[in-house]
């Protein structure tokens, strides 16, 4: 009770939470804090939802997320938690956390209808960043048709695909380490790392 009250105190009037009794395959009320809606002692959790709850559980954690509605059609985001009892393991309880998501949908409803910003007209002219990404993507594609994909590791791979890139001077224009760290799905941290690899490892003149 206590955690159910601190979760209302918590997130305010939207919220409310259940403690169900588990008993016999049947889950009935015992307990609720929060006021979204009326629900009376002793009432059951619906058959669909449990069993539903329990398919989801064989797999995964004994939690399961879903959306739903109050008796009055209002939407709400819920939650199902398993309570075991410690010394045998077996499962005695359910805590079901609902929050109401109607004002939250009304608020984005008002805001995509009143603050909506059209999508600007794109110059025919490309970019430099759609420049240097072609130019990644020409590179990426060569690598694959070459073979080095299959050769090389990982590292490797990205090492030489930083490699062709440096030798095409790709790196001297302005935000190619982003667009490159993009295309190679690691971070500019590690496009630097391997561009001063590159570099070291260059013939000094």
């Amino acid at each position: 009770m206590n955690i159910m009250a601190t979760l209302v105190a918590q997130f305010g009037s939207n919220c409310q939470a259940s403690l169900y009794e588990v008993r016999d395959g049947v889950a009935l009320l015992r307990a609720s804090a929060g006021t979204v809606m009326d629900v009376p002692q002793g009432s059951r959790l619906s058959a669909a939802l449990l069993e539903k709850f329990r398919q989801a559980s064989q797999n995964r954690a004994p939690r399961m997320q879903f959306t739903g509605a109050t008796p009055d059609g209002r939407r709400l985001s819920s939650s199902l938690t398993a309570i075991s009892d410690t010394a045998t393991g077996q499962e005695i309880g359910l805590l079901k956390i609902d929050f109401c998501i109607e004002h939250l949908i009304s608020s984005i409803d008002v805001l995509q209808t009143y603050c909506g910003i059209d999508e600007q007209v794109r110059t025919e002219e490309p970019s430099a960043d759609d420049d240097i990404g072609r130019r990644v993507d020409g590179i990426i594609a060569e690598a694959f048709t070459n073979g080095s994909r299959e050769k090389l590791s990982g590292k490797e791979y990205r090492l030489d695909i930083v490699r062709r890139l440096e030798e095409k001077d790709v790196f001297r224009v302005k935000g190619a380490v982003e667009i490159v760290s993009g295309r190679l799905n690691v971070s500019k941290y590690s496009i630097y790392n391997y561009l001063d690899q590159v570099r070291r490892a260059r013939p000094s003149k």
